[in-house]
């Protein structure tokens, strides 16, 4: 037996097969992301996703010999962003990215319209740019002839289950990411569909992440050669699908998941809708199993951050992996004279994530001498993401008044030993780190099997253990408190007087 997994990534897409009850995976089909760019304003081409992802059903198919063995195809996305469809189905662009700016004033104007705190305690979230509301009033402001067509809209796996499938739907973890969804009440909000006039037959169906919304379509079935027996379900929020393979504990853990972005998740029983949350920017959401609810944080440019120094200072990938390894190595053997020469690296290349989240926001680099090296760079890279990540943490352990010993890892840092030993040092915390080839897909499809009977119970992954080092941590928290955090509030007032001049 087999199931699909699909991962709808922002800078890649991946369907894999995997074969239960191991899910062991057998193959995987990749290609980038296809995205349209005119200098900040960036689109998704959502007609090229989809051939995509159907030449990539085909190739699986013939991965093995009997395809009807494929039971399910489960596919998790990026979160925020929505595809406008007319009377014929057609899409009507632009299907704008999640972290595409343009609909900040659209953000403010939620905000003026319901109340930073209204808003807040309906949805679970903070008004963003990045949010499917915001980008839904903007399309409307500013091409109102492709609004009047609007028929339907739904998140990026929504879409992908829709042509699968002809079912219109959306899951619950992302329905909580659209700032249109009544957290209390886990519907879309009538408040919110009045107040901006919106058409409630335009909304898509929630369902359950993970369970069988319907099969794929016969004619599709041929095409790609599957049975037309095979499943179709939504899987969610790509984060929230990822940490299935950890199973993650109430409470007791943090997942970090990373990738174009980086994110901690921590899972509770109840939602947290005051305005403590909602001054740090910590978003609610629901999870994708066990009825659970998330809080959620994530920072726009870490594995992002890494990209740009690699594009930048070195010549390969490479290079960045024997740079990273070396630097491991003398790390381990000399950690006090690294972290007495650390540059102070703020890493918002994209903006900032919470507790102080502004998408004015700059990064900064500061302490580059003449005798620094491109090592020096990469090393202060990966502490200041480290030292990002323990902001969110602190916010986290301050407003819930919950301790956290343990983070679970999954995606691209999974890799890098010298990125995980500092989240232990930095975080004061056991990392946890599930080296599991493409987490995201994976967790879609075994939440898929576990919702529609295929197995019983979800095994948690293997996974390698980082300590930290108590004479470390002493070290980086005075550092912390003595550079990045000073420095940091220095530079927000920076970025509030740039953006005041925008």
């Amino acid at each position: 037996m087999y199931v699909i997994g699909i991962d709808i990534g922002t800078t890649n897409v991946k369907l894999c097969l995997f074969q239960l009850p191991n899910f062991e995976l057998v193959e995987v089909y990749r290609f980038s992301t296809p995205t349209k760019w005119n200098e900040k304003e960036s689109e998704f081409e959502m007609d090229k996703i989809w051939e995509g992802v159907k030449e990539g059903l085909y190739v699986l198919s013939k991965k093995i010999k009997n395809p009807k063995e494929i039971k399910t195809i489960s596919i998790a996305s990026a979160a925020q962003t929505i595809v406008l469809l007319d009377e014929h189905n057609q899409i009507l662009e632009p299907t704008i990215t999640w972290y595409d700016p343009r609909s900040k004033s659209e953000a403010e104007l939620v905000n003026n319209i319901v109340g930073r705190e209204e808003i807040y305690k309906i949805t679970g979230i903070v008004s963003h740019s990045n949010h499917s509301l915001t980008k839904l009033l903007w399309i409307r402001d500013h091409f109102p002839d492709q609004y009047l067509k609007l028929k339907k809209w739904t998140c990026l796996s929504g879409f992908i289950a829709f042509k699968l499938s002809g079912i219109y739907a959306t899951d619950v973890s992302l329905a909580s990411r659209t700032l249109l969804l009544d957290m209390s009440t886990r519907k879309w909000s009538k408040h919110l569909i009045e107040d901006f006039e919106l058409e409630v037959q335009t909304f898509p169906t929630i369902v359950e992440s993970g369970t069988a919304i319907s099969f794929l379509k016969d004619s599709l079935a041929i095409e790609v050669g599957l049975s037309p027996n095979t499943t179709i379900s939504i899987a969610g929020h790509d984060h929230m699908a990822g940490s299935i393979i950890t199973n993650l504990d109430v409470d007791k853990e943090l997942l970090n998941s990373t990738g174009t972005t980086e994110g901690l998740l921590l899972l509770k029983k109840d939602s947290f809708l005051n305005s403590d949350f909602q001054q740090n920017a910590i978003s609610n959401g629901l999870y994708v199993k066990d009825n659970l609810f998330s809080l959620y944080g994530s920072m726009p440019t870490a594995g992002y951050s890494i990209n740009w120094f690699t594009r930048n200072f070195l010549s390969s990938l490479d290079e960045l992996t024997q740079m990273s390894d070396g630097l491991y190595k003398e790390y381990q053997k000399n950690s006090k004279e690294f972290i007495e020469n650390l540059l102070v690296f703020i890493p918002h290349l994209r903006g900032s994530g919470p507790p102080h989240r502004d998408s004015h926001s700059k990064g900064i680099l500061y302490g580059i001498q003449d005798q620094t090296e491109k090592r020096d760079i990469l090393y202060s890279i990966f502490a200041g993401l480290c030292f990002e990540l323990r902001n969110l943490k602190d916010a986290y352990i301050d407003l819930t008044d919950q301790d956290i010993k343990s983070i679970k890892v999954i995606g691209p840092a999974t890799l890098n030993p010298l990125w995980l030993q500092l989240k232990a040092d930095i975080l004061n915390c056991e990392v946890l780190s599930y080296k599991t080839e493409e987490a995201v897909s994976k967790g879609g499809a075994m939440l898929a099997a576990l919702k529609q009977n295929f197995i019983d119970q979800i095994h948690v992954n293997s996974f390698d253990r980082y300590l930290p080092s108590q004479e470390n941590f002493k070290l980086y928290d005075e550092y912390f408190n003595r550079m990045y955090t000073p420095l940091s509030k220095i530079k927000r007032e920076f970025d509030l007087y740039k953006s005041t001049e925008i």
